[in-house]
């Protein structure tokens, strides 16, 4: 199976080489967990690798958007193929029609045309709260399993970034569009030090295991690695395996990220394999 990889060390190799090519990706956390600093980063490191990648920014300005990612040290963009689309710049030209326009139908045929043409193989949103301000949902369930079945239809990789407002009791969407998505990544706070503890674990609707809340200290993706800590040290079931993320420079790992031992089929009582697995298997 082909594979976009994250570019974050250690997590590709517990994900079997990477995110599923042409797969749906939910990008969810509260503010400040560099939402779109580890999605850009995944864009553009790809891009280097020889990927066509388009970012639709709905609210944060192309220029303040490159600026940023530039500081994080994502230099040399203007002569990249990652194409920025500034729907931002877009409204404020045309803010007297605003109310009156289906942004998700004017998104929809956009990127139809851009992939098409360009050949993109990476997309991006940020974010799927400021589409749905600009959408009229009369139907939110069904009118998103229509974009995401277009989105599919595509056949690139699609990153959809969720803002999760702090205090909402473990819920990442407006409209449970994890249950639409092919795969969560869920990035979440701690504070350094904290004493470790299981971090919250999503299975989809089907049984099959979620990627792990993913946790960033560093600036920039690239500088954040998973690691398996010492085992004398767990303090979770022996059953389960463990994930961490930290900066290269960092002392602090933070709570570990555990993915569980396969769910089993509905209709069968054989274990189903953890898409998560890490190479040195368990007994």
């Amino acid at each position: 199976m082909d594979r976009v990889q994250t570019h974050v060390e250690g997590f590709d190799e517990a994900l079997g080489g990477g995110i599923p090519r042409g797969s749906i990706v939910l990008v969810a956390g509260s503010p400040g967990t560099m939402k779109t600093a580890l999605t850009f980063s995944m864009l553009y490191e790809n891009v280097k690798a020889g990927s066509k990648a388009l970012y639709i920014s709905l609210e944060e300005s192309q220029e303040d958007l490159r600026a940023a990612m530039s500081e994080l040290g994502m230099t040399g963009l203007d002569t990249m193929e990652l194409y920025v689309l500034d729907i931002g710049k877009i409204r404020l030209e045309h803010k007297d029609e605003e109310l009156s326009k289906n942004w998700l139908d004017v998104l929809r045929k956009y990127i139809d045309q851009r992939v098409r043409v360009n050949r993109f193989d990476l997309v991006a949103i940020d974010s799927l709260a400021a589409l749905y301000s600009l959408s009229h949902l009369e139907h939110p369930r069904r009118d998103l399993f229509h974009f995401f079945g277009f989105l599919k239809s595509l056949g690139a990789t699609c990153f959809l970034i969720s803002e999760v407002p702090t205090g909402n009791n473990g819920k990442l969407s407006s409209f449970d569009e994890e249950f639409l998505a092919d795969g969560i990544l869920v990035l979440r706070h701690f504070e350094k030090g904290e004493t470790a503890r299981p971090a919250a674990l999503r299975e989809r609707r089907d049984g099959r295991p979620v990627a792990p809340a993913l946790r960033e200290d560093a600036p920039h993706a690239a500088r954040a690695r998973v690691l398996r800590p010492d085992p004398q040290q767990r303090t979770v079931p022996a059953h389960a395996r463990d994930l961490r993320v930290r900066s290269s420079g960092g002392a602090s790992a933070g709570p570990p990220h555990t993915c569980p031992r396969a769910s089993r089929s509905r209709t069968s009582s054989s274990p189903r394999p953890c898409s998560l697995r890490s190479p040195r298997r368990s007994s």
